[in-house]
């Protein structure tokens, strides 16, 4: 076998990493950013468990539901075009602390369906708690998976803490409206609303991880959802990725990863 085919080797994450660069090269920077973490409470996951088996017991049916459920958030992506015409994309799958699997992909759209207005990024990504009144589902479904923390002062002793602050820079502020590039980041609509309590805390839209609605909804997938406006971002995480491979095993140890191109 060829040493740039077998899976997470340094020469096939070299030559992946070329790919992508290439195709960035000759279809343009990347317009989303989308991040699906694994989820051991879906229902095929727990329908597989047997006597007191639990999630973890069995990171063999974990493995395949995930790979169902990235081809069905693929396929919607990219043949049902909920977000307009995919030219290509490339995603890269990780698997975490407590081995869940976890993929990040990047999207690149066609001219026709380029994200150019706050209107536009409004209408794919929200990062505010729904109305419960008007979507139960979908608020529950938010205030489960998509709510951050809390972190910082009120709990000090949160995972994402370094040095005193949260290293996912939140809290976030209230903004009535979005802006489009803040040093290479948009900043999303958070109105200020009343807060809600969710198990012993109360939450407000400067808690909330930007997420699609309708993927959320109705995939019911862990899914966060980023406009990319500047190529040097996309960047970032692709080089990221192929210098955490580069490393001694004993320093990468919670992440095998692969890339995946897709014309």
């Amino acid at each position: 076998m060829n040493k740039s085919e077998l899976n997470g080797s340094p020469h096939n994450m070299q030559q992946n990493y070329q790919d992508a660069m290439a195709m960035v090269r000759k279809f343009g920077k990347p317009d989303l950013f989308l991040t699906f973490t694994c989820n051991p409470s879906w229902f095929e996951v727990l329908n597989c468990m047997e006597g007191v088996q639990r999630p973890e017991d069995r990171p063999d049916i974990i493995i395949r539901v995930f790979n169902m459920k990235l081809k069905e958030l693929l396929e919607d992506i990219c043949k049902h075009g909920i977000f307009g015409t995919v030219l290509t994309y490339i995603y890269v799958i990780e698997f975490q602390k407590r081995c869940l699997p976890h993929a990040h992909i990047l999207l690149i759209l066609d001219s026709e369906s380029k994200i150019r207005t706050k209107d536009d990024i409004d209408k794919f990504v929200s990062a505010e708690l729904p109305d419960p009144c008007t979507d139960l589902r979908l608020f529950q479904i938010v205030t489960k998976c998509m709510v951050h923390g809390p972190c910082g002062t009120i709990n000090i002793y949160s995972p994402c803490m370094r040095d005193g602050q949260c290293c996912k820079s939140f809290l976030k502020q209230f903004k009535d409206d979005t802006e489009e590039n803040v040093n290479g980041y948009p900043i999303y609509s958070r109105r200020a609303t009343e807060p809600v309590q969710v198990g012993k805390y109360s939450i407000d839209n400067r808690w909330v991880v930007p997420y699609n609605p309708w993927l959320l909804k109705n995939l019911m997938h862990i899914l966060m959802l980023m406009f990319v406006p500047q190529l040097k971002v996309s960047n970032t995480y692709i080089n990221m990725y192929i210098k955490d491979m580069m490393q001694p095993r004993s320093k990468y140890k919670k992440k095998v990863l692969w890339f995946m191109m897709k014309f």
